[in-house]
């Protein structure tokens, strides 16, 4: 059994980032460059300057579409167009009780005792009242991690020409000192799909070799249950028995069967875009499994042609090992030395968001009736300082809905970007707004009575975000003493929403005419490549074709229907004209 696990899958380098919803790339709250602490929830294996920092909460509600999009290093796409490598791009979600943000930047000990350490911070997510926070962040539970260290690893595996530091699944090729990152499984981290049951549902597997979607979708645990022993140590059957233990089945999650798509094509080597010039998408549908508590995954594994992924196990280790760290080989009589590293000569990468939750349809909104999230993605600073995340953009961009649907407006911000960021406001702070442009090559908004999409009361909140105790500019200027540059970073400056909340929730807005529409964050477009804008295209619930075709069939039914009507008249009443011209036509 252990051999046949081996052949499921060995993964080469390159960072991941998701750009929306914000990925954390296990930051919180730190105001550095780099991260604090890569660590923290889990062991994401990208550059440590990449990820966002904590904004409060964002909610979505069942039913609605998610634009995430991410970022990736080597790229992906069918292998057609990228030769050079094999890819899946994975995103999966978990939702527990349990799950936090927390409010430090450290790993949360593995200790019974502390790990659920309570303490008073006013300027954390309040998970209880009156400021009552969880001092660490958690996304797998303790309890699962207890597990993963106990359990001896996958000895069928290849590790190559790596020595491990243990023999339990924390080590691994990857990890060959068993690092602890979070309360995160190394063993389930590298291998998907994993064999031991897990918290994650599968939203999607995009490939570049879709042959293997039907092994995906079967193997899925959103399908197909997990076994396990009741006796931690053990990881397969013959081992538990033997030990005195019962071999047990975990049902299947319950979610609905994951997707599995070609993956579309990003180049390698650099974090761009894909082929129609945007990062990457895929438009989730919210599932119907409420909580206030839950996180997304992106996981990006990628693997050379130098072996067999899928066929290569633990006949292929140590001395026997088809790649070896650093080689050296001839080449004209002369030897050359090759850049190779087998713990990341096959490798996986991950990015995760911050806590978010799943809610419940208003009860006013039917289940047939579509909702778009509409967001904001992006950090304060020029392209330089935030990269590898991104500049600020609605998401989705460019957004067409139909007359009736709802969009739901809502972005979240952080304000502990590093200090010397460019951009507008208070230093370190995320804000935006959205208001009306007549078109999408204009930066000016439109006036309050030229707006056309919003009522002119709902324009008025999106575009000053709800300020509450801000202050104009003349007397900003005064209270610093006549120094613009203060003035504009002053708390209260009402121009630059400084008086705004980090959290901006614009609720469910239902679209009332037809036409494209235009925004612009009047804040953040300061240069004209670093446009904050949007398009929203707005389309008759049926298109003309189909409100032809629908009169032309209401036509023909209604004379259907008095023809009917005059036959069975005349049939009738023979006595009458209509019977008398009926006789003479049949």
């Amino acid at each position: 059994m252990l051999c046949l696990l081996a052949l499921i899958v060995a993964w080469a380098a390159g960072d991941s980032y998701m750009q929306s919803p914000r990925g954390s790339n296990n930051r919180l709250n730190g105001s550095g460059t780099n991260r604090d602490n890569n660590n923290r929830l889990c062991d994401t294996q990208n550059n440590a300057k990449g990820g966002y920092v904590y904004g409060p909460s964002m909610y979505y509600y069942v039913g609605s579409r998610l634009t995430v999009e991410w970022t990736t290093q080597h790229g992906c796409g069918p292998e057609s167009d990228q030769k050079n490598l094999h890819c899946q791009i994975i995103l999966q979600y978990m939702c527990s009780g349990e799950l936090r943000d927390g409010a430090t930047e450290e790993t949360p000990p593995d200790d019974a005792a502390t790990y659920n350490t309570i303490i008073t911070d006013p300027t954390a997510d309040k998970t209880f009242g009156g400021g009552q926070v969880y001092e660490f962040g958690m996304h797998e539970s303790y309890q699962y991690y207890q597990d993963c260290k106990q359990r001896e690893r996958n000895k069928g595996l290849y590790i190559a020409d790596r020595g491990l530091g243990g023999n339990d699944a924390r080590f691994t090729r990857q990890n060959n000192g068993g690092g602890r990152s979070g309360f995160e499984c190394p063993e389930e981290r590298d291998y998907y799909p994993y064999w031991h049951p897990t918290p994650w549902k599968d939203i999607v597997i995009m490939t570049s070799d879709i042959s293997r979607c039907d092994y995906y979708i079967q193997k899925s645990e959103n399908n197909r249950g997990r076994n396990y022993c009741t006796i931690p140590q053990y990881n397969n059957e013959f081992a538990c028995n033997q030990g005195g233990g019962s071999w047990e089945r975990a049902d299947s999650n319950g979610a609905p069967s994951p997707e599995c798509k070609l993956a579309d094509m990003s180049r390698d080597n650099h974090l761009g875009n894909g082929p129609l010039g945007f990062d990457n998408t895929y438009n989730w549908t919210i599932p119907d499994d409420t909580n206030d508590n839950c996180v997304l995954r992106l996981r990006y594994n990628i693997s050379t042609g130098d072996y067999d992924g899928w066929r290569t196990d633990y006949n292929s280790n140590g001395q026997k090992a088809k790649i070896k760290n650093n080689p050296f080989k001839q080449f004209g009589g002369k030897n050359l030395s090759y850049a190779v590293n087998t713990a990341q000569f096959g490798r996986t990468f991950q990015d995760r968001s911050h806590r978010f939750s799943i809610r419940s349809r208003p009860t006013n909104i039917v289940d047939t009736k579509r909702i778009f999230n509409l967001n904001v993605r992006g950090k304060r600073g020029n392209i330089v300082q935030v990269y590898p995340a991104v500049e600020y953009d609605f998401v989705p961009n460019r957004l067409t809905v139909r007359k009736g649907d709802s969009i739901h407006f809502q972005w979240t911000g952080g304000d502990t970007n590093p200090q010397g960021n460019d951009g507008e406001g208070k230093r370190g702070t995320d804000r935006s707004n959205m208001v009306e442009i007549g078109s999408i090559s204009k930066n000016l908004a439109s006036n309050l009575e030229d707006t056309t999409f919003f009522t002119p009361a709902v324009a008025m909140v999106f575009a000053h975000l709800n300020q509450m105790n801000c202050s104009n500019y003349t007397v900003l200027l005064a209270r610093n003493g006549g120094d613009a540059g203060e003035a504009a970073r002053d708390p209260q400056n009402c121009m630059k929403l400084n008086a705004a909340d980090r959290y901006f929730d614009g609720g469910l807005q239902e679209v009332r005419s037809v036409g494209e529409y235009h925004f612009v964050s009047t804040r953040n477009n300061n240069f004209s490549n670093r446009s904050q804008k949007s398009t929203i295209s707005v389309v008759p619930f049926l298109p003309t074709w189909a409100i032809v075709l629908v009169s032309l069939g209401g036509f023909v039914c209604l004379l259907s229907i008095m023809v009917s009507g005059l036959a069975f008249y005349g049939k009738a009443r023979p006595d009458t004209w209509i019977g008398q011209t009926w006789t003479k036509l049949t």
